[in-house]
């Protein structure tokens, strides 16, 4: 897999550590008031970083120098690969792994669980993905340690689709539900509260990220935004939440 044109600068911290407690002294920011409990974990505060900026798990330690509440690392698609370089992360921030690969699900799942601390599955409901989720959500059972895990709508749904796919989440155990900016109210009048959402997105601007919050989001996750309009974009967000 060719690097990210995107964040060569992600690449040179990866390998140039002894820079991350000065990365950390200009974004680093602590914000108790904003601080949430969902599904099991503690998220410092609603910000995070979506997939599709790190595929392999390898700059989970880098961008937490940036101070998001969690990363999304994949679409996974070399689970080992990813869990070589997990397992030499040492930030406490809280990674999910994105699984789409619907063809090698159970094994994607059995692999990455120990190394991250929840699951995305990006894949397309149907009667067969269905009994699959329904056996990793099984086989959760049997794990140590619980891990929640999210699914991730497509937007492309139908209202028909939406219902059944809601009705399906309700009554399967899963955790929480991710969708894109534009869902978030929809998808919070559907579950009636009752699943945790994370809104997923192009997020340029900290009164964006405040209205998906306003509007349902529990948590936003932003896609390419803090490498396409700084770095600072996810403390500023948080500071312009502290302060409201």
């Amino acid at each position: 897999m060719n690097p990210s044109p995107k964040i060569p600068f992600l690449r040179v911290l990866k390998h140039v550590r002894f820079l991350h407690p000065v990365i950390r002294c200009f974004y680093h920011r602590t914000a108790p008031r904003l601080e949430k409990q969902l599904m099991g974990l503690t998220f410092a505060h609603p910000i995070g970083v979506a997939a599709g900026v790190d595929k392999r798990g390898e700059f989970t330690d880098a961008m937490s120098c940036y101070s998001p509440a969690f990363i999304e690392i994949g679409p996974l698609r070399d689970c080992r690969a990813a869990i070589e370089n997990l397992q030499k992360r040492t930030s406490g921030t809280i990674v999910l792994g994105n699984l789409s690969n619907s063809k090698d699900l159970v094994s994607a799942f059995t692999l990455i669980y120990d190394f991250v601390d929840g699951i995305v599955l990006n894949v397309s409901l149907n009667s067969t993905i269905s009994k699959v989720i329904d056996h990793l959500l099984e086989l959760r059972r049997y794990n140590d340690t619980y891990k929640p895990i999210i699914f991730k709508l497509f937007p492309d749904l139908t209202l028909d689709q939406l219902e059944d796919v809601v009705r399906y989440m309700l009554g399967s155990g899963i955790d929480g539900v991710m969708v894109g900016a534009e869902f978030v109210e929809r998808i919070r009048e559907k579950t009636l509260g009752l699943l945790p959402v994370i809104a997923s997105g192009e997020i340029t601007t900290p009164e964006r990220a405040a209205q998906l919050l306003d509007t349902g989001a529990d948590l936003v996750a932003v896609t390419n935004s803090p490498f396409h309009y700084g770095p600072r974009l996810i403390s500023r967000i948080v500071k312009y939440l502290d302060k409201r």
